[in-house]
């Protein structure tokens, strides 16, 4: 991954090193939503973790003939993001340091 550049992982020049995390939060939000529409959620219910209440429940692949399975999917999505991410930091960590 370290020798190989992703695509699409540069900011543009114009802008400043301040607003990437709301650039890269924005980019990555309809790959949140599409992996949440691959699944359906049964039984949830709040659930007592520690010191704090979470959601609990099962979370099942919603089976589509023009899908890639979810798990495949999934993981060639975390890769890229992933491959991404380790690319923008240290692009970052050069821009600030």
């Amino acid at each position: 991954m370290a020798t190989h550049e992703p695509s699409n992982w540069r900011m543009p020049a114009s802008v400043p090193a301040d607003s990437y995390a709301e650039i890269w939060a924005d980019e990555i939000l309809p790959i949140a939503r599409d992996a949440y529409a691959r699944l359906e959620f049964t039984n949830v219910r709040p659930q007592q973790d520690e010191s704090r209440i979470v959601a609990a429940g099962e979370a099942v692949e919603k089976r589509t003939a023009r899908q890639m399975n979810y798990r495949p999917w999934a993981t060639d999505v975390v890769r890229q993001e992933l491959h991404k991410a380790g690319w923008r930091l240290a692009d970052l960590l050069e821009k600030i340091l």
